[in-house]
Formats: structure tokens, sequence, C-alpha cells
């Protein structure tokens, strides 16, 4: 490889190898930076609610992220997006995170949650003029 590098002189004949930079470990670095920021992005925008035991459905599909997403957890809390709530303030929490008519409410309800607060989330969302629903289910 010294064949090919350049040789430069300095002061009285001295002959010096001319600096050069090493292109590869750095090629190597960016592209590391890159899988790693695209990837940590993808697992941070996978699902707006919080995480839950899904029921599993054939028809199961992906909901896109401008819909609303109300959880329920096997504990019983409720959470519109992120924030958590009682089950008589739903409606109004839908209408806070900016819940139009033309929405998607998504409930992401725990398969071991109860029946009956699932209903009164759908019921509370009706009071307020929310009337479109799916349930989240896993494949």
């Amino acid at each position: 490889m010294t064949g090919m590098r350049k040789r430069v002189k300095i002061g009285r004949g001295r002959h010096v190898d001319e600096p050069e930079i090493v292109v590869i470990p750095m090629i190597d670095v960016m592209m590391f930076l890159l899988f790693f920021f695209m990837v940590s992005s993808l697992a941070m925008a996978v699902q707006a609610g919080l995480p839950v035991n899904l029921p599993k459905a054939s028809t199961a599909s992906n909901h896109p992220a401008q819909n609303i997403t109300v959880t329920l957890t096997a504990a019983g809390e409720v959470y519109v997006e992120t924030t958590k709530t009682i089950l008589a303030q739903v409606g109004a929490e839908l209408k806070k995170a900016g819940a139009k008519p033309e929405n998607l409410i998504i409930i992401n309800a725990d398969k071991s949650s109860n029946y009956g607060d699932v209903v009164t989330v759908i019921d509370e969302s009706g009071k307020v003029g929310l009337t479109r629903f799916t349930f989240a289910t896993v494949n």
C-alpha cells in the first residue's frame, strides 16, 4: 500500500508520507447511525395508545395516526391517548384532545377489561358527537 502513497519532500531531502483521510470507518459509523435512528424512530411511532394485551382477530388492521386512541387496561384504568382519566370524563377528554365527528376512535381495550367499561366509553363519546369507533386487535 505504500507504493500508492505520495511522498512529500520536506527540508533537506527528507521525505515524509503525505497524510491521508481513511474514509471507510467514517462510512461505517454513518451507516450505523442512520440505521439506529431509522429503527428507533419506527419503534416510537408504532402505537399511539398504551400497551395492553389485545384480543386476536383475523381481520385486524393498523389505523392511521390522526385517529384518537382510548385505552382500557385490565386494572380498570382509562386513558385518552396517554392522558389518564375517569370513565365519566372520556367524552370531555376526547374533545380536549381535538376529536372531531369525522375522527375514528380506536378502543384499545385489554381482553380482560370490563365489557361495561367499553360500553361506557362508547356512550360517553356519543354524548359529545363522536360516533365512529373501531376496536384494536392483533393478528
